[in-house]
């Protein structure tokens, strides 16, 4: 039996490594995070208003939604302002995340676009201009200056308070952002025409990307109407809606031996196993999830992409990385349409900025579409608003199975192929980055 890791694989939200062993039967490969968080340790026995700043650590997003749970822990509701800088905060992370995994995968070492004979982790060769690549970080830069702007940094914001946000703009703000906006849309409609052209409109590509295939299972998405959670099966079709202070009720976490992370299942269906069966209790979240619902999106440029990838992907569901990376680039869109709309000055001016608290409840819960998947907090609190409780559900548990599939297929189709080590490892990566 032999047994070899591959450590540690580019461009992952956390830490990961891949172990295979192979021996008389045929090889097993274990995807593997190597950074386990046990923040509920860490928030126990705090004041419950010092939870934004804590769970910022895991991604702006869950600054946001820390937050909004505690506007109802502590039965506040905020200021439009404020709501409307939150959102327009979590544009911004939306366009960071998503241009970020484009970036990675047009420039990436070993990417099926790349002239063998000229790659580099800087050029992407003829087919795909450098400079539209180095363009992508360029608009990646100035999206981290709003971020800054509206969060009080881009990474580990601190804006956001129960009941509101913690200050007013500045008056030299609001141009700034305004341009900002309207150039991150323009940006995406050309970043979206050139991987039309040069990368989804042709069929060899697409047909390298179509190995980075997983087993059709649920997936798990927000309705934004009713904020509901609303649980599809493979073909579609709406099987379930959880309430969100019901999510820890109705979603459970397996423990499997060599995963530091948790699989996350739906307790009704039931924990199977990480094979193929679509009837288990496993799902998965993000940017494919939320377009694979089906619904027609609100912003007019975001839709005519959307429609473009029905076009010549056929129609959603789809379970598949091809349609995982143009699932991208749609939602970029979309965020810089939304942050046209927030960034306005009447948008982000107010009377107030903040609710101030006045009473204390006992429970506080929320949940959110953040750029990576769905997130919820629940938190308990005693009558001095000292935590007592939490459960927090994040995209890294919720789609832990999906990356195993992924990884053992990957694994599976380059040993079928006789590549070599470093390919099995460029064939995961590239499998991985957009879930």
């Amino acid at each position: 039996m032999q047994t070899v890791t591959l450590e540690p694989l580019r461009w992952q939200e956390r830490p990961a490594r891949v172990r295979i062993v192979s021996g008389n039967e045929h090889p097993k490969a274990y995807f593997q995070i190597t950074s386990p968080r046990n923040i509920a340790r860490m928030a126990k026995g705090r004041p419950a208003e010092e939870l934004p700043r804590i769970l910022g650590m895991l991604s702006p997003a869950h600054h946001l939604v820390s937050a909004m749970a505690l506007d109802r822990l502590f039965q506040v509701e905020p200021p439009q302002l404020a709501i409307n800088m939150r959102e327009a905060f979590l544009q911004t992370q939306y366009l960071r995340h998503h241009l970020r995994k484009l970036y990675f995968f047009l420039s990436a070492k070993s990417n099926p676009f790349a002239d063998y004979a000229i790659r580099s982790s800087h050029t992407t060769g003829s087919l795909i201009p450098d400079q539209i690549v180095l363009e992508i970080m360029q608009c990646v830069a100035v999206v981290q200056e709003a971020a800054t702007i509206l969060g009080g940094r881009a990474d580990h914001p601190l804006s956001a308070v129960p009941g509101g946000v913690s200050r007013f703009l500045k008056d030299i703000h609001y141009d700034r952002l305004s341009e900002i906006a309207m150039h991150c849309v323009e940006f995406s409609v050309n970043l979206a025409k050139v991987l039309r052209e040069r990368v989804f409109g042709r069929p060899e590509f697409m047909e390298e990307l179509s190995g980075f295939r997983f087993p059709p299972i649920a997936f798990l998405a927000m309705n934004h109407k009713d904020e509901n959670l609303v649980v599809r099966r493979p073909e579609g079709g709406e099987t379930d809606r959880i309430p969100q202070d019901k999510v820890f009720e109705r979603i459970g976490f397996h423990e499997e031996s060599w995963s530091y992370e948790s699989f996350a299942f739906l307790k009704d269906k039931g924990w199977g196993t990480l094979g193929t069966d679509s009837s288990s209790g496993l799902y998965f979240v993000g940017p494919l999830a939320r377009l694979n619902t089906g619904v027609e999106l609100e912003h007019p440029l975001a839709e005519q992409e959307r429609q473009l990838l029905i076009e010549t992907l056929g129609a959603f569901p789809h379970f598949e990385a091809a349609a995982a990376y143009w699932s991208l680039l749609v939602e970029a869109i979309q965020a810089a349409e939304k942050m046209v709309e927030l960034c306005s000055q009447d948008k982000l001016t107010g009377p107030a900025f903040r609710t101030l608290p006045s009473q204390i409840g006992n429970v506080g819960f929320a949940s959110l579409e953040s750029p990576q998947g769905l997130i919820s907090h629940y938190y308990r609190a005693d009558n001095r608003a000292i935590v007592e409780d939490i459960e927090i559900l994040d995209s890294s548990a919720e789609n832990n199975a999906l990356l195993c599939f992924l990884v053992q297929k990957s694994v599976e189709n380059c040993l079928g192929r006789g590549r070599s080590t470093e390919d099995i490892k460029s064939s995961i990566e590239i499998g991985l980055l957009p879930f």
